[in-house]
């Protein structure tokens, strides 16, 4: 399994919303992919809903979702479900739950987590609090050394929990934690995409290895987006036409117009073999890159490609009156030419269909491609 290092717990008071579902959507929408619902005032029916609306919205990106202490709320929700030390057995939770969920602990000490992790009823552990927690003030910190205790006697995902902010993350995983779940780091003020956002990438920056190639027709956005994830990321950013022209002093029509394009093909095929030299980079393809076989081999062996599926209307609207694309010269023949290379696009491994939305919501959806084709989401 490979478990999501963000776990999201809900929390009314601390988003300052009081549906459950639409905190679990505005996570859902940035990326979060496991999501406990924990609520100590509802009404044994009211809570039944609220997490059965919450598993509608899961089910939709295919996130997992549990429920807090309640075992039977979890059956028939058919979702998993979190156990305190004091609730139900985890044995006979089991038996309750629906084939395939999720069943998680909580531990507070490292005797009672080697207990979990031994025992082998759990799918994951959770051990805190690591911090004090402004949201659950009942027993102190444990600490990074005893956390790190716990991680080394782990037989299964083992999750932080208490007090843990995007810029506690890095530590929390240091010391051995496979996921941290959060409350206030996720939720507090409302902020929850902006929130949300920061602590995602810090698992991504961690997990990120090699190149990922954005490829796709002129006017996909693929530098703006490539620019915007790579700033996410502390990667590096190559755009391949802007390299080109800032080695060669001209721009690419200009190249086009003096060599012609067989020139500057097999000069961007030299500077694609060049991204070799990052180890971690994010490259903004020309549009015609990938419609060359060797440059699809060459991306294939560097890294990832992918495609930036965006409608024509879209593209065509944001080349308006643009004067720097050689090959773009009319409507009809822009549309020909998409055409002609949209086959090639599809080859990519990774297809993220965008609508027009925002560089950060671009963005979002990339990344979270790129989650789901490394097999982040459960």
């Amino acid at each position: 399994m490979n478990f999501p290092r963000i776990y999201a717990i809900t929390d009314r008071r601390t988003a300052g919303l009081d549906d459950h579902a639409e905190i679990a959507r505005r996570l859902f929408a940035v990326g979060v992919r496991l999501l406990q619902v924990r609520d100590k005032e509802l009404s044994d029916r009211a809570l039944l809903a609220a997490v059965e609306k919450v598993a509608a919205h899961a089910s939709a990106v295919g996130a997992s979702v549990l429920v807090n202490d309640r075992a039977d709320l979890a059956r028939l929700a058919s979702v998993g479900v979190h156990l305190g030390e004091e609730d139900l057995p985890g044995a006979f939770a089991r038996r309750l739950l629906a084939p395939g969920v999720l069943l998680g602990l909580s531990t507070h000490d490292a005797e009672a987590a080697r207990r979990a992790f031994e025992d082998g009823i759990a799918d994951y552990v959770a051990f805190g609090p690591v911090f004090e927690s402004p949201t659950k003030r009942i027993r102190p910190g444990r600490g990074l050394d005893e956390l790190a205790r716990v991680a080394a006697g782990k037989r299964r995902p083992l999750v932080a929990i208490g007090g843990i902010t995007p810029g506690r993350l890095d530590a929390v995983f240091d010391a051995g934690a496979d996921a941290a779940a959060m409350i206030g780091g996720l939720l507090a003020e409302g902020r929850i995409e902006e929130n949300a956002r920061q602590a995602l990438d810090v698992g991504r920056r961690r997990d990120l290895a090699g190149r990922v190639y954005l490829v796709g027709f002129m006017g996909s956005g693929k530098t703006a987006i490539g620019r915007r994830i790579a700033e996410r990321l502390g990667a590096a950013f190559v755009d391949l036409d802007a390299e080109i022209e800032r080695t060669s002093g001209r721009t690419v029509r200009a190249l086009f117009e003096s060599s012609g394009e067989a020139a500057f093909r097999q000069r961007e095929t030299a500077f694609l073999e060049g991204t070799v030299s990052l180890p971690r980079a994010i490259v903004a393809t020309g549009g015609g890159c990938y419609a060359r076989e060797e440059n699809r081999r060459t991306i294939g062996r560097l890294g990832t490609a992918v495609f930036l599926d965006v409608p024509f209307a879209t593209l065509l609207a944001r080349l308006a009156g643009k004067t720097d694309r050689p090959l773009f010269q009319t409507p009809d023949q822009a549309r020909r030419l998409a055409a002609e290379r949209e086959p090639f696009y599809r080859m990519a491994p990774i297809h993220v269909q965008l609508e027009g939305e925002s560089v950060d919501k671009s963005a979002d959806r990339v990344l979270i491609a790129l989650d789901e084709f490394r097999g982040i989401a459960l």
